[in-house]
């Protein structure tokens, strides 16, 4: 039921690794590399507690962007809670499974509208969109939104992930050019950086 209101989008679904067998009811989220104290998070914990909203845009490096209303903690709100070291420089996201992977700098994090989200439009993530727990970074694309995360590693040196050993940029800053808007069904042009229609 949950799904019908996110699909109804008509969102483009991508699992190149293969689409996961998730059981949320032990799904956990652990925080460990250069940080105070490693962490864990059941889904439990972080939907109790976890109560930041953004509307921002997920932009694919395909040349789409939907704009959701996210549910889950605002990056810099999660910062305060790990509380990384002063040697971190990059965080990496690991999806289940663990043969996808992703790193950002840390100052990704920090972006205004960037989330670890547990929601979209209000509705629990289904593991098609990357639930039950995935990152939004709506200033680049979409690939280092990590889907169905299920670690997060503080560290100092950058690692390039599955789509950057792949060729993919590593800096994924959105560029100018013809984006196909989810939401209003149409192709608009952008001048690069964040979606902001």
């Amino acid at each position: 039921m949950y799904m019908k209101k996110i699909f109804s989008y008509e969102i483009p679904i991508f699992w190149d690794e293969g689409k996961p067998e998730i059981d949320y009811t032990s799904h956990k989220l652990e925080i460990t590399g250069e940080v105070e104290n490693t962490l864990s998070f059941s889904l439990l914990d972080m939907r109790e507690n976890w109560r930041d909203e953004v509307s921002c845009r997920l932009t694919s490096v395909t040349r789409w962007s939907v704009r959701l209303n996210w549910g889950g903690i605002l990056g810099k709100n999660f910062l305060k809670i790990v509380k990384p070291t002063e040697r971190v420089r990059y965080v990496k996201f690991v999806s289940y499974g663990e043969k996808y992977f992703t790193v950002v700098p840390i100052e990704a994090l920090r972006y205004e509208r960037a989330i670890i989200a547990l929601t979209a439009e209000g509705e629990e993530l289904p593991v098609e969109y990357g639930g039950p727990v995935r990152v939004v970074f709506p200033q680049l694309w979409g690939y280092k939104s990590a889907k169905s995360i299920v670690r997060v590693v503080f560290q100092d040196e950058y690692e390039a992930g599955y789509w950057e050993r792949r060729g993919y940029d590593d800096e994924a800053i959105i560029v100018a050019s013809k984006i196909f808007d989810v939401n209003e069904k149409k192709t608009k042009f952008h001048d690069g950086g964040e979606v902001l229609w």
